[in-house]
């Protein structure tokens, strides 16, 4: 049910890094590093990504997520900066605090990324996928939300790595919701104590099973004023169930067209975790963006329930789906989670979108 959807990522790199680490550089690079793959060198205007492949004392630039050859280019890395490509770029001034906070009785820990600049800026807790997840889930989102200057808070699930408490489990029940939409609102209420952020401009971040989590914490705390949700279920969590088996799981080929799956998954009438009334008590900024190729969470039956609602009066929610991408909102031809190797980019326009709604929304 709803399994873990374990990116494939990347690492740091001149000296060994701690996973998760995340650089900024000028001209609107970073690399990031997770625990699942190779070093990423990623393209934050546009979404392109270049796996680093170590050769001696520097790094050759891969084709795609996890692809070495062709190779696109060269890179050098210091204390200072890095040479890419023949290009000389500054490395900016990210700070990287580890931090503990309280919840229902456990300790959590973390990682409050701070971005270059002076002054209170806004910031997000950044909730994780299914599954016994780290603060290292999909840096490279979390490097997009730093360079458009927002705080992020990633922290490690309760139960799991550094954080204490007991892991509440990966199917998307009640009470694991429960617990997990407890521990985001308290990573935003940790946040609003802190002197680096403004206590007004303060959100959460997520992808997939944080869109059940999510809705449930903004509702619950005042102190949540925006959401921005990277292919989060918009339904309930049997329908998703179905949902994702007749799709394929990202695992194999989808053998039903998308309108006989969406018309099966409507017609059971299947119940489980409902975020429509978490969601229909929202009356925040709201971003929902999904990939049209996406197997695991239904980017369709999503998007038209939240349409819905976005046409309400007073309503401020956004949904964007992009037609190339699949649930890690990767462009791929047909959504498998194995095309993601070859793979050079994520969803074309979905970085520079995400950029404008959170410049928009005065959050930058």
């Amino acid at each position: 049910m709803f399994r873990s959807f374990l990116v494939l990522a990347l690492a740091l790199v001149i000296a060994p890094a701690a996973a998760g680490s995340v650089r900024l550089y000028s001209g609107s690079l970073a690399v990031v590093d997770d625990p699942y793959g190779p070093p990423r060198l990623v393209d934050l205007a546009a979404g392109r990504v270049h796996a680093l492949y170590r050769t001696g004392r520097s790094f050759s630039l891969g084709s795609g997520f996890a692809t070495p050859t062709p190779t696109r280019g060269r890179a050098v890395f210091d204390a200072r900066g890095a040479t890419i490509a023949g290009r000389r770029l500054s490395l900016l001034p990210l700070r990287s605090i580890p931090v503990r906070f309280r919840s229902d009785g456990a300790m959590l820990a973390g990682t409050l990324f701070v971005p270059p600049g002076g002054g209170r800026r806004a910031a997000v807790a950044y909730v994780t996928g299914s599954g016994p997840t780290t603060r290292e889930y999909l840096p490279e989102l979390q490097a997009l939300l730093l360079h458009h200057g927002v705080a992020v808070l990633a922290y490690d699930k309760r139960g799991i790595g550094a954080s204490g408490g007991s892991y509440p489990g990966e199917s998307p029940t009640e009470i694991t919701i429960d617990q997990l939409a407890r521990d985001a609102a308290a990573g935003a209420r940790f946040l609003a104590g802190r002197a680096e952020v403004d206590p007004a401009r303060i959100g959460l971040a997520g992808h997939s099973q944080a869109g059940w989590i999510m809705p449930l914490a903004a509702k619950r705390e005042p102190g949540i004023r925006f959401l921005v949700v990277f292919s989060g279920s918009a339904v309930t969590a049997d329908e998703n169930d179905l949902y994702q088996t007749l799709a394929g799981e990202g695992d194999r080929p989808q053998r039903m067209t998308n309108a006989a799956i969406d018309a099966r998954v409507e017609g059971a009438h299947l119940g489980g975790v409902d975020p429509a009334p978490w969601i229909a008590a929202l009356r925040i900024p709201a971003l929902w963006l999904y990939g049209a190729l996406d197997h695991i969470v239904p980017p369709r039956l999503s998007s038209k329930r939240l349409a819905a609602l976005a046409a309400e009066p007073g309503r401020d929610f956004t949904v964007w789906t992009f037609p190339r991408a699949n649930h890690a909102l990767v462009e791929t031809k047909t959504g498998l989670t194995s095309e993601m190797l070859r793979s050079d980019r994520y969803a074309r326009g979905m970085f520079p979108r995400v950029g404008a709604w959170l410049r928009a929304h005065g959050l930058t």
